[in-house]
């Protein structure tokens, strides 16, 4: 299967997709039907426990197990990816975690990153940040 387009999915979206916000209907049916490749860096999975699993476990552990057996694929942190983020950590100031989502569409090509955070992205130059609208026009 060819993908047109590939988007990086910040945490926060994707603890929307999986919390069933209904405004992810379209982005989460191009994925899973091949229209666009959703990826995610797998550090994700530790601030979803964070911040879902302080209101409530169940559901992130639900959120959790949705996401794995999702189509949305989650990249593993490579050294490449570890030093990237530790230059985007060193140049920017990016938290440590953004700086590792970050490094992860750097070095996995992914130019469009799904996120609400501008003030950490931003800072990031090679990024290109997109909304929810922007990404569902990307599956088209």
């Amino acid at each position: 299967m060819i993908f047109m387009n590939k988007i990086l999915i910040d945490t926060m979206h994707i603890e929307a997709i999986f919390s069933k916000d209904n405004r992810y209907l379209k982005l989460i049916d191009a994925i899973d039907d091949g229209k666009i490749m959703g990826m995610s860096s797998v550090v994700t999975l530790t601030e979803l426990i964070k911040n879902m699993g302080k209101r409530d476990e169940k559901r992130m552990e639900t959120a959790i197990r949705e996401l794995k057996s999702s189509e949305i694929i989650l990249v593993d942190v490579t050294q490449e990816i570890a030093e990237e983020a530790g230059r985007l950590r060193l140049k920017y100031g990016v938290p440590t975690i953004d700086s590792i989502i970050a490094a992860t569409s750097i070095i996995e090509n992914i130019k469009h990153v799904l996120t609400k955070d501008e003030r950490h992205f931003g800072k990031v130059t090679k990024l290109k940040l997109i909304d929810i609208e922007e990404a569902e026009k990307l599956a088209r």
